[in-house]
Parts: structure tokens; sequence; C-alpha cells
């Protein structure tokens, strides 16, 4: 007999000193119960959080009383879900984190800042406490659209092995491979692939199967696959459009924010454990699109969900059926936590099945309780 399943949702969200911080919510999948349990941390300027793989240690940014840059561990609590603050070091960043990552081996932290135009990187000790400040690694270059005037990194993700750190870098219409050198802390960046020009290359996911990586760009709503080879060279298989032309292309009146009037404002990207499909966010259409990965590598849309908010984050539980989705505030939303189950008659097809508003979410992580 099956165990029931249940969740953590463990919630970064914008906010003062009072509201803003990290809250958990449980979500129970057999009765389909979604709640709130408590706010869990009081952090302000809430920027990015970040689950280790044995999904015991938390990872949080913010901002300290004097507008600084803070990295923040906590030891989740088997018990009851609670949150044990470790340590804390205030980061030299230039005050636009958007982006933090933990290694598989959990030994380093990656932040990126936006502004920065650079990915800092930080030991990880066993217990999951901040530990020393490793290297800062510059980024340079440009491109043709909307921010676009020099390098601003996106994210930074850790290939399996840990061996590897790649980098979205919006500004530059680059993905940059960074690569430990014998067997040293810092990185060296050995190479790079080329997103089409004005593209601005957000978030990467691994396919853990066919080697290749998935990167989807925020202003064009494209998914590239490629992988990189040996010769520090990459190989490129296919650039999909995702965007759907029946809806407008912006959350808002172009000029709005300044916006460029293609710019499609995708957002996360998430591939099911079983490798079959890929789950990618436009935050300007308000949808998720269900993407096939087809054995050769390639994708083909299978489905079109439309979403209540523009999501951000998107994760996959680990049998695949169940997709949480987390809205941020953006044109009409909010911020928003929307789950969708497979349906059992098609495994490309999602419905969706429990929501709750969450006034300025930005992003989340989830843990699987046994």
């Amino acid at each position: 007999m099956r165990s029931k399943r249940r969740y953590e949702i463990w919630t970064g969200v914008k906010g003062d000193d009072k509201h803003g911080g990290i809250y958990l919510y449980k979500y129970e999948a057999d009765e389909n119960k979604l709640l709130l349990v408590r706010q869990e941390v009081q952090l302000r300027g809430f920027t990015h959080i970040a689950m280790s793989s044995d999904k015991n240690t938390l990872l949080v940014t913010g901002k300290t009383d004097t507008d600084q840059d803070v990295l923040q561990s906590y030891r989740i609590a088997d018990q009851n879900g609670s949150l044990i603050f470790m340590n804390e070091t205030v980061l030299h960043t230039a005050g636009d984190v958007c982006h933090l990552s933990i290694s598989p081996d959990e030994k380093i932290i990656a932040v990126t800042d936006f502004a920065d135009g650079a990915v800092h990187f930080y030991e990880m000790d066993k217990e999951g406490k901040i530990g020393a400040f490793i290297q800062r690694l510059e980024f340079k270059g440009s491109s043709i659209s909307y921010r676009q005037d020099r390098a601003h990194p996106h994210s930074a993700f850790f290939t399996a092995d840990s061996k590897y750190c790649y980098v979205a870098d919006f500004g530059s219409d680059k993905v940059w491979i960074l690569e430990h050198k014998n067997n040293e802390k810092t990185f060296d960046i050995t190479g790079s692939w080329s997103a089409p020009a004005g593209s601005g290359p957000r978030h990467i996911a691994f396919h853990e199967k066919n080697g290749y990586t998935y990167t989807i760009m925020e202003m064009s709503a494209q998914i590239a696959a490629w992988k990189a080879t040996k010769c520090a060279e990459t190989e490129e298989l296919q650039i999909i459009n995702i965007a759907n032309h029946e809806l407008p292309g912006n959350f808002g009146e172009v000029g709005e924010d300044g916006l460029p009037q293609h710019y499609m404002a995708a957002g996360d990207i998430a591939i099911s454990k079983t490798g079959e499909f890929i789950v990618a966010s436009v935050r300007g259409h308000y949808e998720i699109v269900i993407l096939r990965v087809l054995p050769d590598g390639r994708m083909e849309i299978a489905s079109r969900l439309p979403v209540r908010g523009a999501v951000r984050t998107i994760r996959f539980n680990k049998e695949g059926d169940i997709l949480f989705t987390l809205g941020e505030r953006m044109g009409h939303s909010t911020g928003i936590m929307e789950i969708f189950k497979r349906k059992e008659d098609d495994p490309a097809l999602f419905k969706s099945v429990n929501q709750i508003d969450i006034p300025d979410a930005f992003v989340c992580s989830i843990k699987e309780l046994a």
C-alpha cells in the first residue's frame, strides 16, 4: 500500500521586516489539501531560496538593516518542519541577487547577481553552514536588446557531478561553462554557448538521460537543446519557440515598464524525473507549456495550460504526476501557488486541482515527506 504523499513548500515572499521572509505551506496530495502552516523566517528584502540535495538545508538571501545583501543558512527540522538558524554572511554583491544554487555534492554555493555581472561562490560545510568566500567570477559581453548593455547573469546551475557550473547570461546572450581546475575550489570559464541575439537566456535544466542542456530564453520564449563537447565546443540540436501567438506578447502595455514589444517574459523550466517531459512558463501569457522530449532529444509542444499567475518557479514531484507552480507579482497577478495533477488518460495533460494566494510570492523549494 502506497504511503500518503505529503509535501512541504518553502516559499520566499518579498516585503518589509514584518511580512517578508520564508513561509511554510503543506500539501496533502491524496486529500488535495493545500494550506499555510506559518511564517517561519522574517526577512526584509527577500531575494532567493535554495534547498540542498539531501533536502535538509535551506539557504536564503535577503537584506540586512543597513540594506546589504545577506546569505543565511537554516537546517530543516524533521519533526515539525521548523527552520533552525545555523549562520549567515554579508555578501559583497551589488544589491540584485537573482538566483541561488547549491552544488549536488553540497560543498559550494553559487550566488548570482544580475546588476553585478558576476557569480559569487562560497563554501558549504557538511552541516550546511556557509563557509569561506571562494571567488567572484565576472562576465563580459553585450547584445542588442532590453537590459543587454552588458553582462547580466540570471542564474547558475551545477551539473550532477558538481564539476561544472553553467551560467545563463541574459545580457550577453550566452551560457557560460565554468569548470573546476585541478581539483581546486575556484572555477575557470572553459566555454560558452551562444543564444539567438536578443533572446535573453534565463534558466537551465539538465536532462539526466540524453545529456542535453535545455535553456529557456526570457525575452523570446524560446527553448534551446544543446550540449558541450569534449573539445570545449558546443553542439546545438534545436531551438523551439513556445510563445502563444494568439495571446498578447506583454503582461502590460508596451512601454509601461520600458519593455520591447517582443518581450515574452518566459520564466522557468523543469524536466520530469523520467525525462519524458519538459515544462516551461511564459509569464507574459499566464501559461505553462508541456513539451514532449523525443528519443533524439528534440522537443515538441504537447499541450498548453492557462495559469492564474505569472509563473516564476516550476517543480515536479518525484513521480512526475504533480506540478507545483508559483506565480510572482506581475501584471494583474499578485502572487499565487497553483498545483496541477496529470490526467490518467494522457500523461502530457495536467489539470489545475488547487491554488492559494500568496501576496508578493517570489520563488519556492519543494520537500517531499516520507
